[in-house]
């Protein structure tokens, strides 16, 4: 693993939102994720084509921009190296709900996702459409039951020119598969862009968090019924 210089980043543009990060580290490999976790990240196209459609063209455009401020994307990475991992110090420093850090907090199914590079392709972020089920606590009323959000992460899988396909992400935060049900909790950084702070996977086989830390164990295998009234008491007491 090695090092590169000490940074002071906001959490947003990682994974939360308004914790700090003391530093950002690379490797090679982490054991801990499973084959299955990298498969559901999304890829996005070194050169990515404009859209045809230009009001949405734009909007993308003023998204990208706004991810310019973490650059964690090479140009020109190492032939040998097929995956980077990007370590922040405290990065899931929250409880198991974390409710009073989140301003939104949904049940719903994903049911789509896609990556994009930043404006000036040194970061990479994935978005997930999820159609909202149930709303717990929200922070805009267009978010409601039946609704469609965009849901957002750092990063994702890049393209290169020539075919060459490398994985950047965040050590112990995973990405939400589409067609699965998820408890989201979410934050924004600016009031635009809704940003996942974990998640916890809503199964057949019970409770599944999508994060790799210890505080979100104590929840794995519980029912759904379980872990709403769980929510629903953080919710009262915060």
């Amino acid at each position: 693993m090695i090092k590169i210089a000490s940074l002071t980043l906001t959490l947003g543009l990682l994974v939360m939102g308004s914790l700090g990060l003391t530093f950002v580290a690379y490797s090679q490999n982490n054991g801990s994720q499973s084959t299955n976790s990298k498969n559901r990240f999304p890829t996005a196209e070194y050169n990515e084509a404009d859209l045809t459609d230009h009001e949405k063209a734009q909007r993308r455009k003023e998204k990208q921009k706004r991810y310019n401020n973490f650059k964690i994307v090479a140009k020109d990475p190492p032939e040998w190296q097929t995956e980077r991992v990007f370590v922040g110090e405290g990065a899931i420093n929250f409880p198991a709900l974390p409710v009073a850090e989140s301003k939104y907090v949904v049940l719903g199914r994903v049911t789509a996702a896609e990556a994009h590079l930043s404006e000036n392709k040194k970061n990479v972020y994935s978005e997930f459409t999820v159609l909202v089920e149930k709303v717990f606590k929200t922070a805009k009323n267009s978010v409601v039951e039946g609704s469609e959000i965009t849901v957002d992460r750092i990063g994702g899988y890049v393209k290169y020119p020539g075919g060459r396909t490398l994985l950047y992400r965040v050590a112990a935060t995973n990405m939400p598969g589409v067609e699965e049900r998820y408890l989201f909790f979410l934050t924004s950084r600016n009031n635009e862009d809704l940003t996942i702070l974990t998640a916890y996977a809503i199964t057949a086989d019970g409770v599944a968090p999508l994060d790799d830390a210890e505080q979100f164990e104590a929840f794995r295998g519980l029912g759904e019924e379980i872990l709403i009234q769980r929510l629903r008491d953080s919710l009262a007491k915060s």
